[in-house]
Formats: C-alpha cells, sequence, structure tokens
C-alpha cells in the first residue's frame, strides 16, 4: 500500500504540474496575440497622429500667404495713400498718379516673384512690372479669357467689400507649362478708383512649410530600443524621411527590393493611394544598427502632397520582448511550483507515516486530496475540509486551501491586471472582446438577440487639449461610472480605449430594445459632469449592431458597430444610428458624390424645374416654385433628395442656393417680358443660408440685377428652420417684406415652431405638409390638422397654400376648408423650363376658351 501511495503522490504532483505548464502555455499564446494587434493599433495611431499633422502644416501654410500677401497689399496702400495726401492740391492727379506707379513698380519681394500691380475699375492696366509695354492697355487685350474672368473677380471683389482675397490656377513665370494654385489680395484705392494687389503661389509658402514638418518627423524616435521611427516617401519613389533621416526627395528608392526580391516602395506606394484609410505591409529592412530583419509597416497616403507616411516595427524586436515576458512568466511559475512542492513533500511524508496507521480512511483522504489538486489546476476550488478524516488532515487541508487561496489571489491579479482597464478599472479590449464572444454562442444556442454599442465621445480631444490630460481622465472616471449605473445587470461595459466604450447587452426579447438602451445611455451623459469644480456637458455618438443581422462573431461586430458611430457623427453627433450592411458602400458612394457635386457647380451641371401654384378661385396659375435637378453626365438627371442634404453637410449648399436664387429670378424676368402673367416665383432657402447675415443683402443684390420687385419673389423656409432665423437676418427680412418680399413656411405641421415666432416673423403664407394632405379623404385626424392650419392662417391673416395635391377629391376638400390655392401633380408635375412655359400657354388658352381645366374643383 505504501508503494501504490507513493506512486500516487508522484502521479498527482505530475499532474498539476503538467496542469500549469498547459496554463502558462495558454497565457503566452494569448498574449502573444493581443501583444501584437496591441503593436499594429499603436503603429496605426502613431501613423495617421502624423498624418494629421501634416494636414493641419498644410493649413498654416495657406493662412501664412494669407497673411504675407494681405501685409503687403496695406503696404502699398499706405504708400499711394501717402503720396496722395502730401501732393494733393499740389500736383495734377496725372502727376500724383504717376508719382505712385513709380513708387510701386520697382519693388519686389518673395525672392522677387512677388510684384504690385494695378488695375482700374473699368479694367485697364496701370501697373503691371512684368511686361511694361502692356501697361495702358485693357485686361481683354492682355490676358486670355481666364485672365479676363480673374480681373473680373477683382472687380467685383473690391467693388462689394472694398478688399479681399481670390483664389485661382494661374502659371508661375519659371513654369508656364502648367498651373499653380495661386492666392491674390486686392484692396481699392477710392481717390483713383485703382485696385492694388499682389500674389504669390502656395507652393512656395508650402514648400518650407513641409520641409520643416519633415524635418521634425525625422527627428521623432519611440517604441522598443527606439527603433520606431516615421518614413515618408513621394508617390513615385522620391525620399524624404527615413530613419531619422531627412533627404528632402534628392534621393529617388522606387526600385529598390528586399532580399525576397520585393520592391518595397511601390508596393507601399500602390497600398497607399488603394486604400485611404491606411493597411499594413510587410517586408525586410535594415534597422538603424545596419542589420537587416522583417518588418510590419502601416502605410497611409496623404494625397494633398502625393506622399505616403509610414511607420513600422521589426518582428525579431517584438519577438525579443514577447520570450522575454515569457521567460519571466516561466521563472515565477517554476518558483511557484518549488514552493508548492516544497509544501506538498511536507504533506507527503505526514500522509505516509500516517497510512501506516490509518488504513482505509487514510487511502480515502488521499483520493480526496488528489480530487481536489486536480480541480484546483484548473478552477481553483478549496479542499472541503469536512469530508476530511482526522485533525491532523483537516489541518493540512487548511493549509493546502491557503496556498490554493495565494495561487486563486495571485491568479486572480494577473487575471484583472490583464483584462481590465487600469484608469476606469472596467473590463478592456480584450475582456469585452471575450464576453461578447460568449454572449453571441449563448444567443446563438437561444435563437435570440443582442446588441453591440460602440460609443465615443464627442469632441473629447477638445478637453484634452484645453483642461489637460488628467482633468480628461478623472472625466472618463466620471464617464465609465454612469455608463455602468445606466445599464441592466446583464449587460456588460467595456473601455475600449481612449474615448470609445462598448456595451454588450444580454439576451433581448426585442431587437427595439437596443434603442432603449442608447437612447438612455445618451441621456445620463447629457446631464453636467462635475471635475475639480468645473462643470462639463458632453454628447456621444453611439453605433448599434444586432446580431445576428449584422454579424456573425465579435470582431465582425465590433468592426460594423464602429462603422455605424462614425455615421452617427457624420449625421450631427449626440445621436446613435444603427448599423446596415449598406454603410461601408454608401460612405464610398458618398465621398465619389461629393466629387462630382464639387465638379457639378465648377462646370453649371444644374438646371431648374418649375411647378405651378393654382388659384381655384380665380383659375389661374398665380406663382411657381422653383425647384433643382442635377443633370449628371454619367448618372442621368438626380433629384434633390439626394444631393441636398450632402451638399448642406459639405457646405457646399452655399454657392448651389445661391445659383438657384440668381437663376430662379433671372427666369422669372425673361417670362414677365415675354408677357407670362404670374405674380411670384417661390426659391427654397436652406439652414445654412439662413445663418448667413448676408443674406438679405444677397437678395436685395440679385433682385436689382434682375430687375424684379421684391413683390415677385417668395422665399420658402421649412418649418424646423424658423428657429435658427438669427434676429439681423429676421429683422433684414421683415424691411425685405415691408417692400413686398414674401416669406413662407414650407412643410408647415411637421416641425415645432412656436405661435410667438410666427407672430414675430415677417410670414405671410403657410404651406401645408403633403403627408396631411395625402390622407385627407380617409384620416380624419389629417383632416382636422388641415382644417386647423387654415384656420390658424386665417386667423393670423396669412395665405394658405396646400402641397402635394394629386387628386380631384383632395382639391374639393381643401377647398371646402377655405384653401384654395394649390401645389401637386394634379394640376402638374415639376417640369423644365420650355415644357412648363407650353404649360403655361396651354392652361392660359384653356381658361380664355371656357374649356374645363384641373382648376375647375367645384
Amino acid at each position: 500500500m505504501g508503494s501504490v501511495f507513493v506512486l500516487s503522490t508522484l502521479l498527482i504532483g505530475y499532474l498539476w504540474i503538467d496542469s500549469e505548464y498547459e496554463n502558462l502555455a495558454r497565457e503566452n499564446a494569448r498574449y502573444r496575440a493581443e501583444y501584437l494587434e496591441n503593436q499594429k493599433t499603436i503603429l496605426r495611431s502613431e501613423v495617421l497622429r502624423m498624418k494629421g499633422f501634416l494636414l493641419s502644416e498644410k493649413a498654416r501654410a495657406e493662412q501664412r500667404l494669407e497673411q504675407q500677401i494681405r501685409q503687403r497689399v496695406n503696404e502699398a496702400h499706405a504708400i499711394a495713400t501717402h503720396l496722395y495726401t502730401i501732393n494733393r492740391g499740389r500736383l495734377d492727379d496725372r502727376e500724383i498718379q504717376q508719382a505712385i506707379l513709380e513708387a510701386l513698380r520697382s519693388i519686389r519681394f518673395n525672392a522677387g516673384r512677388g510684384y504690385y500691380f494695378i488695375t482700374s475699375l473699368n479694367g485697364i492696366e496701370h501697373l503691371f512690372p512684368p511686361n511694361l509695354a502692356l501697361e495702358g492697355k485693357p485686361a481683354e487685350a492682355i490676358f486670355s479669357a481666364k485672365g479676363v474672368k480673374v480681373v473680373a473677380d477683382m472687380i467685383d471683389i473690391v467693388t462689394r467689400e472694398g478688399e479681399g482675397f481670390l483664389r485661382y490656377d494661374w502659371p508661375r513665370p519659371d513654369d508656364q507649362s502648367r498651373e499653380f494654385r495661386k492666392y491674390s489680395y486686392v484692396k481699392l484705392f477710392a481717390p483713383y478708383g485703382w485696385i492694388i494687389g499682389t500674389g504669390d503661389y502656395l507652393s512656395e509658402i508650402e514648400a518650407n512649410i513641409r520641409e520643416e514638418s519633415f524635418r521634425s518627423i525625422a527627428r521623432v524616435k519611440y517604441g522598443l530600443n527606439d527603433e520606431g521611427y516615421f518614413f515618408i516617401n513621394s508617390y513615385a519613389g522620391d525620399l524624404y524621411v527615413t530613419n531619422g533621416e531627412y533627404f528632402g526627395a534628392e534621393k529617388n528608392i522606387w526600385e529598390i527590393t528586399d532580399v525576397n526580391g520585393k520592391k518595397v516602395v511601390q508596393e507601399n506606394a500602390v497600398l497607399a493611394r488603394s486604400r485611404p484609410e491606411g493597411g499594413f505591409s510587410e517586408y525586410v529592412w535594415k534597422k538603424p544598427g545596419g542589420e537587416e530583419a522583417a518588418k510590419i509597416s502601416f502605410i497611409v497616403g496623404m494625397d494633398e502632397w502625393n506622399i505616403f507616411i509610414g511607420s513600422g516595427a521589426y518582428t525579431d524586436t517584438l519577438e525579443q520582448e514577447i520570450r522575454r515576458r515569457e521567460n519571466d512568466l516561466a521563472s515565477r511559475l517554476r518558483q511557484r511550483i518549488a514552493g508548492t512542492l516544497g509544501v506538498y513533500l511536507v504533506a507527503v511524508v505526514l500522509i505516509a507515516v500516517a497510512a501506516i496507521l490509518i488504513g482505509r480512511k487514510l487511502s480515502l483522504n488521499f483520493r480526496l486530496f488528489q480530487r481536489a489538486f486536480g480541480r484546483a489546476a484548473d478552477s481553483r476550488v478549496r479542499i472541503d475540509t469536512d469530508r476530511v478524516h482526522f485533525k491532523e488532515f483537516r489541518a493540512l487541508a487548511n493549509s493546502c486551501n491557503g496556498m490554493i487561496d495565494a495561487l486563486n489571489q495571485q491568479t486572480e491579479r494577473l487575471r484583472h491586471q490583464a483584462y481590465h482597464d487600469h484608469l476606469t478599472t472596467l473590463p478592456n479590449r480584450v475582456m469585452g472582446m471575450e464576453h461578447l464572444a460568449r454572449m453571441i454562442d449563448y444567443a446563438r444556442q437561444e435563437a435570440s438577440t443582442l446588441a453591440l454599442l460602440y460609443i465615443d465621445i464627442d469632441d473629447f480631444k477638445e478637453i484634452n487639449d484645453t483642461l489637460g490630460h488628467s482633468t480628461g481622465d478623472r472625466l472618463l472616471q466620471t464617464i465609465s461610472e454612469r455608463l455602468s449605473h445606466a445599464v441592466r445587470e446583464e449587460d456588460e461595459v467595456a473601455r475600449l480605449g481612449g474615448d470609445e466604450f462598448m456595451v454588450i447587452s444580454g439576451l433581448l426579447n426585442d431587437p427595439d430594445h437596443a434603442t432603449v438602451i442608447a437612447e438612455k445611455l445618451l441621456q445620463v451623459l447629457k446631464e453636467p459632469f462635475s471635475v475639480e469644480d468645473s462643470a462639463f456637458h458632453i454628447s456621444a455618438s453611439i453605433g448599434v449592431c444586432l446580431f445576428p443581422g449584422d454579424g456573425e462573431d465579435a470582431e465582425t461586430m465590433l468592426r460594423n458597430a464602429d462603422s455605424a458611430m462614425y455615421q452617427a457623427k457624420r449625421t450631427g453627433k449626440n445621436g446613435y444610428m444603427y448599423y446596415h450592411d449598406r454603410m461601408t458602400q454608401e460612405a464610398a458612394e458618398r465621398a465619389a458624390l461629393l466629387d462630382d457635386l464639387r465638379v457639378a457647380i465648377t462646370e453649371s451641371q444644374f438646371e431648374l424645374f418649375f411647378q405651378p401654384h393654382v388659384d381655384v378661385d380665380k383659375s389661374a396659375i398665380v406663382g411657381v416654385e422653383a425647384l433643382i435637378r442635377w443633370r449628371h453626365p454619367h448618372k442621368g438627371l438626380i433629384g434633390p433628395d439626394r444631393f441636398i442634404p450632402l451638399a448642406e453637410s459639405s457646405g457646399l449648399i452655399m454657392p448651389i442656393g445661391e445659383w438657384v436664387l440668381r437663376q430662379a429670378c433671372a427666369c422669372f424676368a425673361q417670362w414677365r417680358s415675354a408677357g407670362y402673367a404670374l405674380d411670384y416665383i417661390a426659391v427654397n432657402l436652406s439652414a445654412r443660408q439662413l445663418q448667413r447675415e448676408s443674406l438679405p443683402q444677397l437678395i436685395t443684390e440679385v433682385l436689382t440685377e434682375t430687375g424684379l420687385t421684391p413683390d415677385a419673389l417668395e422665399l420658402e423656409i421649412t418649418e424646423s428652420l424658423v428657429m435658427e432665423i438669427s434676429t439681423p437676418v429676421a429683422e433684414a427680412l421683415a424691411r425685405l417684406k415691408q417692400r413686398g418680399l414674401g416669406l413662407v413656411i414650407d412643410d408647415f405641421g411637421t416641425g415645432y415652431s412656436s405661435l410667438t415666432s410666427l407672430k414675430q416673423l415677417p410670414i405671410n403664407k403657410l404651406k401645408i405638409d403633403r403627408s396631411f394632405v395625402r390622407d385627407l379623404e380617409v384620416d380624419e385626424n389629417d383632416k382636422a390638422i388641415v382644417k386647423a392650419i387654415i384656420g390658424m392662417g386665417r386667423s393670423l391673416g396669412l395665405t394658405v397654400v396646400a402641397e402635394g395635391v394629386e387628386e380631384r377629391t383632395q382639391a374639393q376638400l381643401l377647398l371646402q376648408e377655405g384653401c384654395h390655392i394649390f401645389q401637386g401633380y394634379y394640376y402638374s408635375r415639376p417640369l423644365p423650363e420650355p415644357a412648363f412655359l407650353d404649360f403655361l400657354t396651354h392652361y392660359a388658352g384653356e381658361c380664355a376658351g371656357g374649356r374645363s381645366s384641373p382648376s375647375d374643383v367645384r
């Protein structure tokens, strides 16, 4: 029996030690994967940070150039003003003008590139140092059509503003083969109606700032053994920065290959161009010490300068760090095993002596210990002392439990450090992803649904930049506490890093419950935060992804929730967005459409369609609404619902809106001259236009140019925008209304305007939204709303127009309630100008001949 006992004891020890080494191997494998992924994340973050730095430096180049040329023009203007002041009354104007021209003609700056020019408001060049023979000639005799356009723009700017900037493409004196971006500043010299100006090429300033930035980047080192550095190449292989040195494009490494024959620079350039978000590349490269080693780098392109930026890590260095950590853990395990074996051997001796006396009960004790230690290695279960025979063995069991507890505590500390965020104590990305994977398996087994909510704090960088990272860290701790208290017990909150969190829901009975969670999270974050006696108001953008519809594994769900979160940010932040499988494709389509929209503005690809307003009381067309369409060269006619929201978010709505206003008024003026009897034309205004205090000035300018009176123009704004009109704009619109301008509230009944705002704004017309007209015949609620709107309009002295009228019965019901001006398909679809004019002629002929027309609804 003694031999059996000894062999059993040795077997137990062997199994326990083998189990510990298996656990160590699994832990090392997990750490390796996490460590390599973390290094990739660091590389991506560092490279994107450097790209952001270069983009900000590029913007600084434009600011510096504008400051320089403005200063030069102000100096020239001061010279002209001084000569005019001291010589006025002493010399005649011709002599004073000649003195000013001679004083400015010889001045050069910017390494000889810069000079002053003077053009009169009628386009005559009075000072043109590049070619004195051209002075005194009109712009049409000197420049191409493009140059004449630039001169006209200068005249327009000084006429309207007195001074200002122009940006255009122009050949450089030293390179007439292509055009470069040029900035000019002009200022009106009022005594002689002169335009004094100068300009310079952005590329010159940009080149200096780019070199400064590249040299700064070349000095940056980071990472293990300071082996982390940045490299910058042009898309053609010109080398700017690598391995801590600045080369200034004096060296081309396009054809360079690594030991495997891989053309590294060429493949990196292709990667940067094909993947705007950047990507990873693997190759062999020399280390700072000179030896060659495998390397993984993150590459991202910067098309603004035709370069790509990258940084990488050498895999042998990463492997050394991993091995160092593995050796450290193995050493700790050996020490733990040695200590454990010491205690274990003492226990074995005691048990061996007792075995002679105890017999069968001792054997039962051994089996109990064997089972306990076998479980302890895997599940860390303590020995049940109530089942141990004899008090001596119970004491030994307590000692072993103490050992197990110590091992458990040590393991839990290591596990907690590995799986929890050190700042907020929340589960970190690794633990969060493991929990998400488990929940996905559980939801799959239960055939149920769960939600992943990806949370990003809006504009958190501003807090770090203004108040410091320590304040930002304390704010993150407070945010994590609020998120943890806001979710249900079965939900899990984890910190992904930075200002990003994720919430993994428990199983959901209804997918819509994810909306409840998202709205609750947004609500708790809206409440003010107090950190160090400072109050903060923050918001967040949340991307929501559902299992199983939006992903079958944790990585896919996280990626898709991230895409939805960024979509929420693009749509205005402080909200949530559900993922759908078109988001990736939509992002690409949106970028392409935005590029096409910029081209459309430049090439005037827009056209106006017109839809009539019919007054059934007068049996006449009294007005028309101008509606924009985009005639795309490849996609055909595109409706405003596809490109107007994009124009709003990108700021392109301003030139588009101005084009619509000018074109609509010009068309209406031509129609009136041709004898078409219409009272007004209506034009829609956007939110951005309403926020510009220059809007009334633009309206006055367009009316003056087209010869229209204010009562010929109506401006339509949606009800939701009523509250956004600033006081100066409202006052200016009121003055225009006194002269006859019409202001219409479009889509009335769908927004949140108050009666006070309706009373205070210079409104004279309401348009009932088509959503109420559509079901007017069958929906009593819609009928009651329409009746209330018409009654309110009548009480406020406002004309009411119904849009979206498509059936005769709709028109009859509206007429019965007191509304007699209609717009909709029952009368006419929106038509291009020739078709609309034919419609006017045909309609007028029907009414004059006494024949029935769509206005006959009584």
